[in-house]
């Protein structure tokens, strides 16, 4: 293949033109924006059955470092051991997994994933007189399909 002149063949100009279009257009399209996988970077969640996420997350953070500065706050509720469901469950809101079916609507845990952990943390978060945080409550999740 050989290019006619300094500005190439025009079939080629056009096939340019083209790919640039389509580069800008997924840059841009409400539907392909946050849509690619990423690795999973949140610490706290690198050990999780997953390795990939994407943002935005279920709680709205468009980055994973905004999501990291977020889910640190419950590092020492995680290192108390209140529920083995804990780190499960902030990781699947934080840093939910990325699959082709769910990609534009990524997976929520199940409410009793969700009730099992704020029933094995919120008493001890509440001897320091806090209690399980509005934008985690469980009756926002869906029941576990049987």
């Amino acid at each position: 293949f050989r290019a006619e002149g300094r500005g190439g063949s025009p079939l080629l100009r056009r096939m340019l033109r083209a790919l640039v279009a389509v580069s800008l257009w997924l840059r841009v399209s409400p539907r392909a924006q946050g849509a690619p996988c990423e690795a999973v970077r949140i610490p706290m969640c690198r050990p999780m059955p997953w390795n990939i996420t994407r943002m935005p997350n279920h709680l709205h953070h468009s980055t994973q470092e905004n999501a990291v500065l977020a889910i640190e706050q419950y590092e020492e509720l995680v290192g108390t051991g209140c529920s083995p469901v804990l780190p499960f469950f902030l990781c699947a809101m934080y840093a939910p997994i990325c699959t082709l079916e769910f990609l534009y609507d990524p997976i929520k845990p199940c409410r009793s994933v969700c009730q099992r952990a704020r029933d094995g943390c919120e008493p001890i978060m509440r001897r320091y007189n806090h209690s399980w945080p509005e934008s985690l409550a469980c009756h926002r999740h869906r029941p576990a399909r049987g």
